[in-house]
């Protein structure tokens, strides 16, 4: 019995973290993911160790399943944050690379394409 407690208060408690991780990175909170992303290393440590012999299988499948999930949504959330910072850096690159004022060949002033991070041609 006490084995049983030890493998479900685990895995419970892993999903309380993926919880608070999924949380986090819909909020964009850094340092709550970076906190997160270390409890979930202990975890993963732990949780090849743990004793399931003589337990009840089908008592866990629920929650197996609802850990894998949120590990899913977690990753998606993950790669959508990543995405939206590589767009910004390539919007804020590319604006770079125009140069906003100028001087011409035979010295007189120009206005080229403003840096802006948001196109606004046409």
């Amino acid at each position: 019995m006490k084995k049983k407690l030890g493998v479900s208060e685990t895995l419970n408690q892993f999903k309380t973290v993926l919880l608070e991780e999924k949380e986090a990175l819909i909020k964009n909170d850094s340092a709550r993911v970076l906190t997160a992303i270390a409890e979930k290393e202990t975890f993963i440590d732990s949780l090849p160790t743990l004793d399931t012999t003589g337990l009840n299988k089908e008592e866990y499948v629920k929650i197996v399943a609802e850990i894998k999930e949120l590990q899913e949504t977690n990753l998606l959330l993950t790669k959508q944050a990543l995405r939206y910072q590589e767009k910004m850096m390539e919007a804020i690159t590319d604006s770079a690379k125009t140069s906003g004022s100028t001087y011409s060949k035979n010295g007189q002033y120009s206005a080229e394409k403003r840096a802006t991070i948001i196109d606004q041609s046409l």
